[in-house]
């Protein structure tokens, strides 16, 4: 009979996960003995923690009469879940404003984005640069840290332990800093690499393969190393240096600093170099430009168009055809070719200055002739005063001539001083010293001031042109003693030559 009774009894079960828990009622369990107190002993006595939500679910249960001839099942429990952390994240605002930048180089190793104006429907694919250039301050990013999340607790009240998120693996170093809201802010120009968990600013770009569609014109504060080339029509501009490992194609370059064409520049007379140190080459090719310190090439210049503000140091090196107007010393293989291929060198220049001297003289010129016609016209009024025959607007005249004849000759002095102390320094700065190791070829033009010296016979070398007693150009073979040039060239007069800019 006990063993009956107690079948009849409430009874709790607990889901295996411990995560509810329900009291069940059997048929034919006598209503007067369900009182909250005893179910709440039957409760705890199975271990099942009561709470609020128990109550509740007994006072419900209680108040809705429940069938005799029915099992009731109530739920009494229920876990409190918990709430897991979340893992850190990592945000680029650069990328917000990436368009659809070209394929990237080694998308294994470096993460790059692009700065283009995506609703900029009129940029070019040649500008479409695939690298992030950011300023000092540019806010870049943001790192956000994982959070530790909340324990929750089962029906029995037993901890369920949280799982912590998983921070972001992110190393910076002092190019970057990192605000307490975890915003990484810019410390220094440059361009943006973010590669295998490491983020950095640097003041070099480095190109593993070419300067083409999938990096775009490159325009960067700092230096350039390129490992391949640069393809036609692409331009690179760098305030630093620049250095191409491979070809230069018919392409544009510009730099701040030297420019090294370790696999030589095929300009195919679209070419165009704007070095603002040294170049330094394999091979320059129908190439124009302006290099303001020296040129050291390996091999051969051939049809370029180039002003040197310094030297050039090619011993093994050939110059043929084209341009070449140097301001230093020249040191050279060959000039001209077998073949008498026209070669010019514009020699006793210095064009950094000699654009600057022109504009001088001809400022000169002019204030010259202003003074001159005011001192004609006060002439003239001077004798007609002589005469007793001026008039009150003469006299006007007169006094306005006075005022501009002292401003126009404050300004002629000025004008003449800067003229002579820039002539000086073109003076100072002026070379004219070529030392050739093997050969100087017939076809070769030696343009010194306003005379043209074409060689008509060949110079083997060792030899070396430079002047003599003030402006007398001579060549030297070997030891022997110098000889005027016109001994070996056709001299002929030419027009004064403006010098490049």
């Amino acid at each position: 009979m006990a063993a009956a009774e107690q079948d009849k009894s409430p009874t709790v079960t607990i889901a295996s996960d411990k995560l509810s828990a329900q009291l069940v009622i059997p048929i034919g369990y006598d209503p007067a003995m369900l009182t909250a107190p005893m179910l709440k002993e039957i409760i705890r006595g199975r271990g099942v923690e009561v709470t609020d939500f128990t109550d509740q679910a007994l006072q419900e249960f209680m108040a809705s009469k429940p069938e005799e001839d029915k099992v009731a099942t109530i739920d009494i429990a229920c876990a409190q879940p918990p709430t897991h952390g979340t893992d850190g994240s990592l945000r680029w605002f650069v990328d917000d404003k990436k368009p659809d930048a070209p394929e990237q180089q080694d998308a294994e190793d470096t993460d790059i984005a692009s700065k283009s104006n995506p609703e900029d429907d009129a940029v070019s694919h040649y500008d479409l640069c695939a690298f992030v250039m950011v300023e000092t301050g540019d806010e870049v990013g943001q790192m956000l840290e994982a959070s530790l999340g909340q324990d929750g607790r089962d029906v029995l009240g037993e901890t369920i332990p949280a799982k912590s998120g998983k921070d972001i693996s992110l190393q910076i170093d002092e190019t970057l800093m990192r605000r307490a809201d975890g915003t990484l802010i810019a410390q220094q120009d440059g361009v943006l690499y973010r590669e295998k968990g490491k983020a950095q600013i640097r003041k070099q770009i480095e190109i593993r393969e070419y300067v083409d569609f999938s990096t775009g014109n490159l325009d960067f504060d700092g230096d350039i190393s390129i490992g391949r080339g640069v393809r036609d029509c692409f331009t690179v501009k760098a305030t630093g240096n620049v250095e191409v490992k491979g070809l230069i194609e018919a392409a544009t370059l510009e730099t701040g600093k030297d420019l090294v064409a370790t696999g030589g520049f095929a300009g195919r007379e679209r070419g165009y170099a704007y070095v603002g140190g040294s170049l330094r080459g394999k091979y320059l090719d129908n190439v124009q430009g302006h290099v303001k310190h020296d040129l050291c090439i390996d091999r051969e210049v051939i049809n370029c168009d180039l002003t040197i503000d310094g030297g050039i140091n090619s011993p093994h090196g050939a110059i043929i055809g084209g341009e070449i107007i140097p301001t230093g010393e020249i040191i050279i293989g060959t000039l001209g070719s077998g073949a008498g291929v026209e070669t010019k060198l514009i020699i006793g220049s210095v064009p950094r200055l000699a654009p600057f001297a022109d504009q001088l003289d001809v400022m000169v010129q002019v204030l010259t002739r202003d003074v001159e016609k005011l001192t004609e016209e006060q002439d003239l009024i001077n004798k007609m005063s002589a005469k007793g025959r001026m008039t009150a607007t003469d006299k006007e005249r007169q006094t306005e001539i006075m005022f501009e004849l002292s401003m126009f000759n404050t300004s002629l002095q000025k004008a003449q001083r800067t003229l002579d102390s820039v002539s000086q320094e073109i003076q100072k700065r002026r070379c004219v010293n070529i030392t050739i190791q093997r050969m100087v070829n017939t076809g070769v033009s030696l343009i010194y001031g306003e005379l043209r010296h074409k060689i008509t016979t060949e110079l083997k070398g060792p030899a070396r042109i430079y002047l003599e007693s003030g402006d007398k150009l001579v060549y030297r073979l070997g030891d022997a003693p110098p000889c005027p040039i016109a001994q070996v060239a056709d001299v002929q007069a030419i027009r004064p030559r403006k010098a490049a800019a």
